[in-house]
């Protein structure tokens, strides 16, 4: 009867120190999970919206102006870096700018020069500065192989 109390006793310690250690782990999203919402801070509220909608980014001083299909656009009550931090998968967003951030997924070409610039699906035209110009096409190496 002891050793069946002493077993009973391990196998539940056991199973605590697992629950423990599942509950202090960090919530981490794959890479791949693009499907995902996040919470977007607007003066009127807070938005939710598929990251995988997000077409650009701009920086406009401590806010950033959001880019979705269809012309849409969002102002966010965060900086440019803010964003990045919180909508960051793998390596689908790249900053090509100092005030912008474009999602990969939506670029529709690349156009050469001293920076160049990028077309994307909604037809935005945002210029690649020449001090991002490396890091970008490193991006682009990385993300489409």
């Amino acid at each position: 009867m002891q050793v069946v109390k002493q077993l009973r006793t391990d196998v539940e310690s056991k199973r605590f120190e697992t629950s423990r250690s599942i509950l202090k782990a960090p919530l981490t999203y794959e890479s791949s999970n693009v499907d995902r919402k996040i919470a977007l801070p607007t003066m009127e509220g807070i938005h939710f919206e598929r990251i995988q909608n997000i077409i650009s980014l701009e920086a406009k001083g401590n806010y950033t102006m959001l880019y979705f299909a269809g012309k849409r656009k969002l102002l966010v009550c965060k900086t440019l870096r803010d964003m990045e931090d919180q909508i960051r998968t793998g390596s689908q967003f790249v900053r090509i700018h100092r005030s912008y951030t474009i999602n990969l997924n939506h670029l529709q070409k690349y156009v050469k020069g001293k920076g160049g610039y990028v077309v994307m699906e909604n037809g935005a035209m945002i210029n690649v500065s020449a001090g991002k110009k490396q890091d970008f096409m490193d991006a682009l190496k990385v993300y489409f192989g």
